[in-house]
């Protein structure tokens, strides 16, 4: 895109407003300056705000001085009240309505993927907005081709679960494989993994990104199970390196 067109778009899309639909906006994993000005935009001209916890997006709001009315969905929601919502927002009134997650991008591993599903199924518009994104910016630091590999997402937060999954993963031996996990879980995710896979295969440890705590490990599993147990809880993402990396 040139300099002239690139500001023909963004005047472009004030001046005319924001269609009716549904924005999943992406919002920042850690550094508030990497949200975008088409998301500050479309933050701004939308109607309504969905978003995770009320708590974090109020936050969010109020650091760019925009109020808004707030609805949420988060894993607590039930499928009934995420319908209501899309019917009372999306199909009964004609509204731009922004989606957002606590940080990074909406609708991975979260019910608003849900909401999409929905907007598809009837007819509704959907817009993305993309932005930040844990997964990219641990791939972008990774220093792996990522020309190919897996994205695993959210181990089971049961602990057998958890190891039945790492045993059917051991033989997933030629891609990289990708996990996200909640802060609190990431010493015990690790141990299961040095046990189930092998403390000597090499994996990444993302920690706290974009952040000025942010830290980059890299390392076998046996390694990086023991510098974890000084780092305190934190948002991370895990890379798990296949084999024939070494």
């Amino acid at each position: 895109m040139t300099k002239a067109s690139f500001h023909d778009a963004g005047r472009s899309e004030i001046a005319e407003g924001l269609p009716a639909g549904l924005y999943p906006v992406a919002v920042p994993i850690g550094n508030p300056l990497d949200i975008t000005l088409r998301a500050v935009n479309v933050l701004r001209r939308c109607d309504t705000v969905i978003c995770e916890e009320y708590r974090e997006g109020i936050r969010l709001l109020k650091a760019l001085g925009i109020e808004k009315p707030l609805k949420q969905i988060n894993e607590h929601t039930k499928s009934i009240e995420i319908r209501e919502l899309f019917e009372e927002l999306l199909i009964r009134k004609d509204k731009a309505v922004a989606l957002i997650s606590d940080a990074g991008t909406p609708c991975f591993a979260d019910p608003g993927a849900e909401l999409v599903r929905l907007c598809h199924e009837f007819g509704v518009a959907v817009y993305p907005v993309p932005g930040a994104s844990s997964l990219m910016a641990a791939l972008m630091a990774s220093g792996l081709k990522s020309d190919r590999f897996m994205y695993y997402g959210f181990l089971s937060a049961k602990k057998e679960e958890r190891q039945a999954e790492l045993k059917q993963l051991k033989s997933q031996s030629g891609f990289d494989i990708v996990f996200l996990e909640a802060p609190y879980r990431l010493k015990s995710v690790l141990e299961d993994m040095k046990k189930l896979i092998g403390g000597k295969r090499s994996a990444l440890l993302f920690y706290k990104l974009t952040t000025p705590r942010q830290q980059i490990i890299s390392g076998s599993l046996e390694e990086l199970s023991s510098q974890a147990e000084s780092l305190p809880k934190g948002e991370f993402v895990l890379i798990l390196e296949h084999e024939s990396h070494h």
